[in-house]
């Protein structure tokens, strides 16, 4: 099952002038499956913090660098539970769908990828988007 939107759907945002380029094929994390929207290097910053690599606050100082947007329906949407795939259709929560990219989608995978826990997303949110109703 593809995660690529339909060609209805709205296209993600521009990314900001001032945040580096998006990775490329080969720098792909592994851990990222077929057929999702790359977040490797969200991913990347989340799992040297959970590594020990980095601080919290260092997390934080290049997740705000980011400056990523709200999903266009909402960071609230980011968090909604999607419906049980049909039969014979697998789901993987680490597919990102396609109209994420650029967004606070981004982060929110590594949620979803088990890097970080509800409470250290909550707090990067609270960070990112003061003015998001949570």
């Amino acid at each position: 099952m593809s995660t690529k939107p339909p060609d209805d759907s709205f296209t993600p945002p521009p990314r900001p002038a001032h945040m580096p380029p998006a990775p490329e094929a080969p720098s792909r994390d592994a851990r990222i499956p077929p057929g999702s929207a790359d977040y490797s290097s969200a991913l990347a910053d989340a799992t040297l913090y959970r590594r020990g690599d980095i601080s919290f606050e260092e997390l934080e100082r290049r997740v705000l660098a980011r400056a990523l947007p709200p999903h266009r329906l909402g960071d609230g949407y980011l968090m909604m539970s999607p419906p049980p795939p049909p039969p014979g259709v697998s789901f993987n929560p680490r597919v990102m769908p396609g109209d994420w990219v650029g967004t606070w989608g981004e982060i929110a995978m590594t949620l979803f990828a088990g890097e970080l826990t509800r409470a250290e997303y909550e707090r990067l949110h609270a960070a990112a988007h003061p003015a998001c109703s949570r």
